[in-house]
């Protein structure tokens, strides 16, 4: 009689693999379930393997390496087999049982390795974690949706100082913001010259608002955003306040009065500014023109960025985790 050394596990569905010492052994198979044999060889050991089904249906063999199961060694439609093979290289095998009939088919396997005197391979076990998808859901989601606002774009011209107390010119104005209830920063861009034509082309080609939304389209994000605007040009400064209304009237009577310094800008030639955190939605920009002789042009643009809630419905397949174990051979 050959000299066994074996080490088997039987497989009582194919995602459980228990320890078997048995060589010889009888399994019922049916179509919904597949049974597998697990065992070890070394490189040129002898597998010998007799199968025998007591069913109506044929039933199918395979044998080959465990984690090979395209490329099998073996392959049979039958009911009675008996093969003998050289192992082709140390690792771990599996016969596969496959049934095709509802009725249980009782199959008896003899299996015998013979290892010639060498210790056969051990196999341990590893958990390993399996993730599939069940079927798709109809499913609602809450999603936030920015938009840029463009609130307003208009041009300005301030006299001197010295116009405003002589003449009745004014060197000061009052721009009024209203802000939308769902907004979440805002921005202005500003430009300042004595030249009108100057300052007429600037406001032409201004375009914050669509600019600014491609930074929605690419990054859903405004961190950063001032820091990659090219400001329009500017050749001349004025003094630019954030005011809320108490304030603005105090600017407009030339009175005392207490801007956002966050928002507010002095001896400014052109710029754009970021304003994020408004303290209400009511709110000024109070322009002054600092300069004792000359009179300036000013250009600005207001625009906001507001924050709505949608609901759209999305195909999800919510994912199911399962744990196996997994054998290796010990080295």
């Amino acid at each position: 009689m050959k000299q066994i050394v074996c080490f088997l596990t039987l497989l009582f569905c194919i995602n459980s693999i228990n320890a078997q010492q048995e060589q010889d052994t009888t399994i019922v198979s049916t179509k919904d379930k597949d049974y597998s044999l697990v065992f070890t060889a070394n490189k040129n050991d002898e597998i010998d393997l007799y199968i025998k089904s007591k069913g109506k249906e044929n039933v199918v063999y395979t044998l080959g390496k465990y984690y090979n199961e395209k490329e099998p060694i073996f392959k049979k439609l039958k009911k009675k087999e008996s093969l003998w093979l050289v192992a082709p290289e140390k690792d771990i095998y599996k016969l596969i049982i496959k049934s095709a009939s509802d009725k249980e088919s009782k199959i008896s396997i003899k299996l015998n390795v013979n290892s010639f005197n060498k210790e056969a391979p051990l196999i341990a076990y590893k958990e390993v974690a399996d993730t599939t998808y069940a079927a798709p859901k109809k499913t609602e989601t809450e999603i936030k949706k920015l938009k840029t606002v463009t609130l307003q774009q208009d041009n300005f011209y301030l006299n001197s100082k010295s116009n405003d107390l002589l003449k009745g010119g004014k060197s000061r104005v009052l721009v009024p913001i209203a802000l939308p209830e769902n907004t979440v920063s805002w921005y202005y861009a500003f430009t300042a010259s004595r030249e009108e034509k100057d300052i007429k082309n600037t406001i032409k080609s201004f375009g914050l608002a669509s600019t600014l939304s491609n930074y929605i389209d690419t990054e859903n994000s405004f961190s950063g955003a001032v820091e990659n605007l090219n400001p329009p040009p500017g050749a001349n400064i004025c003094d630019i306040y954030l005011l809320d209304e108490k304030n603005a009237l105090l600017f407009k009577n030339k009175e005392d009065y207490s801007p956002f310094l966050f928002g507010s800008r002095e001896n400014y030639k052109s710029g754009i500014v970021n304003v994020k955190n408004s303290p209400n939605n009511i709110l000024y920009l109070g322009l002054n023109n600092p300069d004792n002789i000359y009179g300036i042009h000013i250009g600005i643009e207001i625009i906001c960025i507001t924050e709505t809630q949608q609901t759209i419905e999305q195909l999800l397949s919510r994912p199911i985790i399962t744990t196996k174990k997994q054998p290796y051979l010990v080295e």
